[in-house]
């Protein structure tokens, strides 16, 4: 083998090695190949879990789990359901009566500037039973893959929530179900 063939395979070598030791030296790196390498399993509506709670109730997929490390995690007021990929449903619970459009807003300035850049908008007021304010934002998270955020508020006398679905466009089919069972059986109670 000639010495320039050597130096070529060595360099091709050591540009793959060094691009790899870059991407796993920071987080963003380390996050974006573990997306890249995970996969969203179809969500199991059929073995679905119930989480029964004083002020609610509600089922989802046998396969998805709730993030109890989460810090701000709170079974009664704040709690994420989390895909096995990267999906997820965020469920705010309140013992008062609040303000659905301002709720909604809160959490659209709160998280999706840095998700997000120009997203579209598609408002909505229907949540399973609920009546409220939602939108539905659409674009590319990251800058990277298309997908979406989906927010929804309601309040009564004493009790409101607000939910956040968030998933990857090339995600959904396998999510979707699991988003639904989770909206067809809230329940909030009296």
């Amino acid at each position: 083998m000639s010495k320039t063939w050597v130096a070529i395979i060595s360099l091709c070598i050591g540009l793959s090695v060094g691009f790899g030791l870059g991407i796993a030296s920071t987080e963003a790196g380390r996050a974006f190949v573990s997306d890249l390498a995970s996969s969203e399993q179809p969500a199991d509506t059929t073995h679905p879990t119930t989480l029964t709670r004083a002020g609610y109730s509600l089922k989802y997929p046998g396969n998805w789990k709730i993030d109890t490390a989460d810090s701000d995690y709170d079974p009664d007021h704040l709690l994420s359901i989390d895909s096995p990929g990267t999906c997820f449903v965020m469920l705010v619970l309140i013992d008062a009566a609040t303000d659905p459009a301002w709720n909604v807003q809160t959490q659209v300035d709160a998280h999706v500037p840095k998700l997000m850049k120009t997203p579209t908008r598609a408002p909505f007021t229907k949540w399973g039973k609920y009546q409220g304010q939602g939108v539905y934002l659409k674009g590319k998270v990251l800058g990277i893959t298309p997908g979406g955020v989906r927010i929804f508020s309601y309040s009564q006398e004493t009790r409101s929530f607000v939910v956040v679905e968030f998933c990857h466009d090339e995600d959904m089919k396998n999510v979707k179900p699991g988003f639904e069972l989770l909206e067809s059986s809230f329940d909030l109670a009296p």
